[in-house]
């Protein structure tokens, strides 16, 4: 007898009918079949559980890596790029007040819609900051076709990384006036790109513009045709930023360490932060950086962003100050950024990159004396003097420059200024502006020391930002430097400079300046000369006679005739002097533009005995090159040296002589491609 185990344990044997036999066998493979699906579904609970909690394989990211040379590794440029530091094109339409009846043209439906809504906007009447008339007593449609007024279309190139505050020139262009000639533009909103007159999106504004137009009352030589017109002008330094656009690092690779690596490293070499001001440097991400220029740098931006370009992430200083010192010995060609990754260490690097002062290779011994000047080390100047004095083109001029930073004795003070008796007139004018700016800064730590050291408790105490201002503003006659400088008329500066042969040179970018060169410049007789259709004569009959002006005033009509100095700087001072009850001297009260067009009308005749010289208007062909779709590096600055163009006088004897006669000579400066800050 065969024994078999049920399901309930029952224990059946094999004399049950067959029927009951097969009834097993099917509950059998029916149990079987049960435990097996239960088992698999139990199985597969348990590892798909399992699959859950494993975390997930990491991806392979292959990092981007630029081919770089070896000595530039670590740097944040070479594992970054930068965001908005292109140049900026605004633009705007505007209103300009105080033409001399030339204004008040037909204007186009959609530019007359415009302005009369921009002038109800800005409330432009008698009560602004422009007192001109009584302008409120019309409506913005009558005040349009008033005479004297006038719609311009403004345009300029903004440096990237402009901070709030910074000032830069606008170029103007009349839309319905025959001659901005005297006239001022009224607060212009200034917006990105070009400024549609109806229709379509406007742009973000980031600027605003104002100021007087100075037109440029000297055509430019060879180009006489398609430049200087009086119906454009420009307003010198009449651009400010309002709302700056930001400015970013994009690393290559997003990673947060590195990203806090970059921030960590901006802000040790421009340690910004104080309760007023966030640090220079903020992460964002793994892959971007956000930075604002610090106040050392406010004047030019464009320098700090190529400083922080090559800011070394990683490791002592002292090790890659050697490193960037031994590279530009062996590859000459990299000197010039190894002269901006010297500079980015600091200061710290200068005892490793002095030893390159008086290296014998031209190219690694420059690229440590302009990291040495730029980062204020005295020891660079005895190598500089000796380059000024001996060197050649290109090089003689930035040792002129670089020696203006330079606080190292009055013995800098005496080189520049026995190089004003060059007969190269860029050597004169490159020692000039750096015995300027070395002026400029010794003004200035008199006022603090004055300042700061005065005993009376009730003094009214100005700040670091208007002590610059009236440092740069008034520099009394008789410092080391040889030059002294007068605020005049609207706002445009009137320097002597003690030294040389006699030149009247006239800057055409930032703050306005009429600089007099020599010893006793001065009109020549017999003379006449005219300007403006003869509202304005000078006349001296004979060499012994007096000089006589007549001028007839465009607004009020009134005459003024007077006997003037021969003196060149008094008679600037006569014409841009306006009597007031304070101030009764006589005076024409005449504005920048119109002083520098007299001057020149008076060189044309043949009345100074000296030269005149101007820099060349460059704004114009930025502006070109920007609406064409030209790339543009960046655009002019105070600080960049431009091309300066000499306008010989008819008096032959009186100019040195160059190759073609009396031609105008046009003698170009190089463009500046290192430039420390101030």
């Amino acid at each position: 007898m065969v024994w078999e185990a049920g399901i309930t344990g029952t224990l059946y044997t094999s004399e049950r009918p067959k029927e009951s036999i097969r009834g097993l066998e099917v509950a059998r493979a029916m149990r079987n079949g049960i435990l097996a699906c239960v088992l698999s579904v139990f199985i597969g609970l348990l590892l798909g559980g399992c699959a859950a909690d494993e975390k997930p394989r990491p991806r392979a990211v292959t990092p981007v890596v630029r081919d770089v040379a070896p000595a530039l590794r670590g740097t944040v440029g070479a594992e970054s790029s930068f965001r908005n530091v292109d140049p900026v094109l605004v633009s705007g339409y505007g209103v300009v007040v105080g033409l001399q009846g030339t204004g008040g043209l037909q204007l186009d439906d959609g530019i007359s819609a415009l302005m009369e809504r921009e002038i109800q906007l800005r409330d432009i009447s008698a009560s602004n900051e422009y007192k001109w008339q009584a302008i409120d007593k019309v409506t913005p449609k009558q005040l349009l076709k008033d005479k004297n007024v006038a719609v311009v279309y403004v345009q300029a190139l903004v440096a990237p990384g402009a901070p709030r505050g910074m000032h830069f020139d606008v170029f103007v262009r009349a839309v319905n006036a025959t001659s901005l000639e005297g006239g001022r533009l009224w607060t212009t909103a200034l917006q990105l790109g070009q400024t549609k007159p109806a229709g379509g999106p406007r742009g973000k504004v980031i600027a605003q513009a104002y100021g007087p137009i100075f037109i440029n009352p000297f055509s430019d030589p060879g180009n006489e045709g398609s430049g200087v017109t009086a119906t454009a002008g420009r307003v010198l330094d009449g651009g400010v930023m309002v709302n700056p656009m930001p400015l970013e690092i994009l690393l290559d690779n997003n990673f947060h360490t590195r990203a806090r690596a970059i921030t960590s490293a901006i802000n040790s070499r421009f340690p910004e932060e104080t309760p007023e001001r966030a640090p220079v440097a903020r992460g964002r991400t793994g892959q971007i950086v956000e930075i604002s220029v610090p106040e050392e740098y406010r004047g030019d931006p464009v320098e700090f962003l190529k400083l922080v370009q090559y800011v070394q992430i990683d490791g002592p200083i002292q090790r890659y100050a050697q490193r960037y010192v031994e590279a530009a010995k062996a590859e000459p060609f990299l000197a010039g950024e190894m002269s901006w990754c010297m500079e980015a260490l600091g200061d710290q690097a200068l005892p490793i990159i002095r030893e390159l002062y008086d290296y014998n290779e031209v190219a690694p011994r420059y690229a440590a004396l302009r990291a040495g000047a730029s980062l204020g080390d005295p020891l660079a100047a005895a190598s500089l003097k000796k380059l000024a004095l001996e060197g050649r083109g290109a090089e003689r001029l930035d040792a002129i420059m670089l020696l203006g930073k330079i606080s190292a004795g009055p013995t800098v003070d005496l080189t520049l200024r026995d190089l004003l008796n060059e007969r190269a007139l860029l050597v004169r004018v490159a020692a000039y502006e750096a015995l300027a700016e070395r002026a400029e800064r010794n003004r200035l730590y008199r006022l603090l020391r004055e300042q700061a050291t005065s005993p009376d408790p009730n003094a009214i105490r100005l700040s670091p930002t208007q002590l610059q201002v009236l440092a740069e503003s008034d520099i009394p006659a008789g410092s080391i430097q040889g030059v002294s400088r007068k605020r005049l008329g609207d706002g445009f500066f009137l320097d002597r400079v003690q030294g040389g042969e006699g030149l009247v040179y006239i800057t055409q970018q930032g703050t306005p300046r009429i600089v007099v060169f020599g010893e006793d410049p001065k009109l020549i007789t017999p003379l006449f000369a005219s300007a403006w259709s003869d509202r304005l004569m000078i006349n001296a009959q004979d060499a012994a006679g007096p000089i006589k002006l007549f001028y007839r005033d465009w607004k009020s009509g009134a005459i003024t005739q007077q006997d003037v100095e021969p003196e060149l700087p008094k008679l600037i001072e006569f014409f841009a002097h306006t009597p007031t009850p304070e101030d009764p001297r006589p005076g024409l009260g005449l504005s920048y533009s119109e002083v520098v067009g007299a001057l020149y009308a008076i060189h044309k005749s043949g009345g100074m005995n000296c030269n005149f010289a101007t820099e060349r208007d460059r704004l114009l062909a930025a502006l070109t090159a920007a609406n064409t779709g030209q790339r543009k590096e960046r655009p002019e600055t105070t600080k960049d040296r431009a091309e300066v163009v000499v306008l010989e006088s008819p008096q032959a004897t009186l100019a040195p002589r160059e190759e073609g006669g009396l031609k105008p000579i046009v003698i170009p400066i190089p463009r500046e491609t290192q430039k420390p800050k101030k």
